[in-house]
């Protein structure tokens, strides 16, 4: 009876051991299969964060690509307009004159209008009235360097200008007639259009430019400064004034006027 009930006891024993062993073998096989897919799961991880850098870094190339094509846009839009504008012209036509030199009443009234690059007006002639008969053009003129000139660079090929205002000899500047306003490009460089970058820092650092070597270099500026050319108005006559591609401002006498014959001073 005492070896029946230790068999059993033994056969016990054996089965507890198996199951004991049975179970480590199954617990350490769920073990390593959770750190196997604990593994993958970071190796996974690791691969999303890598490929997720690697979209990071092509949309940031990609931002990067579109704002040189922008900025390249705006530049052909800005070249565009100013190719079309190979000189600023704008005429002068003397419609009268009262007074004399002499009593010290002399007056002169005038008319001034840009034309665009068709040779059409940009808009209605604008008349003036200034004392005396000497008619100042405030302007600022922007001249690039020889290099890009000569090689027909889109957008500094030509000399740009800012008609800035009108005066006469018997006016002091800041009390003359505006015409361009500071800071913006001119209608004609315009044509309807928004400022491209180019042209805002061109017009919007304009003193900088002309107090900074250095900067100026770097835009291909050659010269950066006023110019006032000044003309003696005659009655009844017209005159031109003209900003060559590589030069500076000129007034010149075109001939009769069709506006008005005038009256000669005394």
């Amino acid at each position: 009876m005492i070896k029946f009930i230790n068999s059993i006891a033994n056969l016990i024993s054996s089965i507890i051991l198996i199951v004991v062993v049975v179970f480590i073998a199954w617990g350490g096989a769920k073990i390593y299969d959770m750190l196997t897919l604990q593994e993958r799961m970071k190796a996974d991880l690791e691969k999303k964060d890598r490929q997720i850098e690697e979209f990071r870094t092509k949309i940031e190339e990609q931002n990067a690509e579109i704002e040189r094509q922008e900025a390249r846009i705006q530049q052909l839009e800005t070249a565009n307009r100013l190719l079309k504008v190979e000189r600023r012209v704008a005429l002068v036509d003397v419609l009268s004159q009262v007074g004399s030199r002499e009593t010290g009443d002399l007056k002169t009234k005038f008319a001034f209008v840009e034309l665009g690059p068709d040779g059409r007006p940009l808009h209605p002639p604008k008349e003036f009235t200034i004392g005396g008969d000497l008619l100042y053009v405030d302007s600022w003129v922007i001249k690039f360097l020889d290099e890009y000139v000569e090689l027909g660079d889109p957008l500094r090929a030509a000399s740009l200008c800012l008609f800035r205002r009108l005066f006469g000899e018997k006016q002091a500047p800041e009390e003359g007639f505006p015409l361009d306003a500071p800071g913006t490009a001119p209608e004609v460089y315009r044509a309807g259009g928004e400022m491209t970058a180019f042209e805002q820092e061109i017009w919007g650092k304009f003193w900088e430019y002309a107090n900074n070597p250095e900067a100026a270099r770097e835009k291909g500026v050659r010269a950066a400064h006023g110019e006032a050319p000044s003309m003696k108005l005659v009655p009844g006559k017209r005159y031109r004034l003209e900003l060559r591609a590589s030069g500076g401002l000129s007034f010149v006498l075109e001939g009769d006027s069709p506006m008005g014959s005038g009256r000669p001073s005394a």
